[in-house]
């Protein structure tokens, strides 16, 4: 899926990595899939994916983020290249620069402005930019500093994209690119977290309605989010956190994302709520006038729901929502309906699903032109393809 985000687009969408811009509308689906099909990654260190064509030939590839395994290796970027026939052959390799326990990230969009889709890879090292060239995705160009995640937008407003860096927990990196597509300055912007958190995405996303694209960061605990104004700089952090509970417990979440689920074109966030039934959830926290809901709407979910992704699934022109569900072995999908609320949800058997933020990605890998699912499972890939 190409990622995206301009300052002028009134629907502003997430930009992050195993979080998603809808597919494309294709096909009529039903949101039913095909027994899950597996791509042998070779590590089990697989830790992100995305969908784009990266390839240059109008079919989407499957790109995949890889750790390095031990002290010895370096990350790297896996591309699954679609075929003619719609198959898939052995990967192509690109080794990047992320050391051991990189925990990496992907975004994928056209940064230099070529129409073409690149690719961007976080890591401990930084971010690792791999431009398309030629029908392939060249050699990473390093931006230094350690990176959690990144994501792709113009926040500048020049029509540029820049590069929106998670560098820890707390702390986003908004990397201008110049008119010679390197990134060499940036600006920092702070929130708060609790401490312990357990995982970091970064967000960027008209999320109050005023056209300017602003920034979030979900950190497990909840979801800092910081307004855009006019002059360029940035109102204060609000928290958007899961309700607590009799006693007053907050659950903690493994994933979020950031698109229409509720069908007014505005952007919500959707965040996962840990626990096993019924405790397991996934929430949406809906844009209204002005900003956020403070309280979510809270749908039950699956034993273990971790990472999440956005698309239209079945046509419709709605975004739907898939899930992850970390150690149950599954993905489930769950359909919005024309009063913008989600609907129930229907599990997929997936062997190998982890807690990875960036688990999973939407899009026509198959050639039907329905949107597919791939989703990370462990030491592969799988696809699930919708019938």
């Amino acid at each position: 899926m190409d990622r995206l985000v301009s300052v002028g687009m009134a629907a502003t969408l997430a930009v992050a990595a195993g979080v998603a811009v809808p597919a494309r509308a294709g096909a009529a689906g039903g949101g039913t899939f095909a027994p899950a099909r597996y791509l042998a990654t070779g590590s089990t260190a697989t830790n992100a994916v995305a969908v784009a064509d990266v390839t240059g030939d109008g079919r989407r590839d499957i790109v995949v983020g890889v750790d390095a395994v031990d002290g010895t290796q370096t990350s790297s970027v896996l591309v699954f290249a679609q075929q003619a026939d719609h198959g898939y052959g052995t990967p192509t390799r690109i080794a990047a620069h992320g050391g051991y326990n990189s925990d990496v990230r992907l975004a994928v969009a056209d940064i230099d402005g070529d129409g073409r889709t690149d690719v961007a890879m976080s890591s401990s090292a930084g971010v690792d930019v791999l431009f398309q060239r030629g029908g392939r995705l060249a050699a990473p160009v390093l931006v230094a500093g350690s990176a959690e995640d990144v994501a792709i937008a113009d926040v500048t407003g020049d029509g540029r994209p820049d590069l929106v860096v998670g560098a820890r927990q707390g702390e986003v990196r908004i990397h201008a690119q110049s008119a010679t597509h390197t990134f060499t300055t940036y600006t920092t912007v702070t929130g708060p977290f609790t401490a312990g958190a357990p995982a970091s995405q970064v967000f960027v996303a008209d999320l109050d309605g005023d056209a300017r694209v602003d920034l979030a960061q979900f950190y497990g605990h909840g979801t800092w989010v910081r307004l855009r104004r006019a002059d360029g700089s940035y109102g204060p952090a609000t928290t958007y956190r899961t309700p607590a509970d009799g006693s007053g417990h907050r659950r903690v979440g493994f994933g979020a994302a950031v698109g229409d689920v509720t069908g007014d074109g505005r952007a919500d966030l959707v965040t996962s709520v840990q626990g096993n039934t019924p405790d397991a959830a996934v929430q949406v926290f809906a844009q209204g006038a002005g900003g956020l809901a403070a309280m979510p709407t809270r749908y039950p979910a699956h034993d273990c729901a971790a990472g999440l992704a956005i698309g239209d699934l079945n046509g419709d022109n709605r975004n739907d929502l898939v899930v992850a569900h970390a150690n149950w072995l599954a993905v489930s999908a769950r359909l919005q309906g024309p009063t913008g609320t989600l609907g129930g949800y229907a599990t997929n058997s997936v062997d190998g699903v982890g807690f990875q933020e960036d688990a999973l990605a939407v899009g026509d890998v198959t050639g039907d032109g329905k949107p597919d699912v791939v989703a990370v499972a462990y030491d592969k890939v799988a696809i699930l393809r919708q019938l």
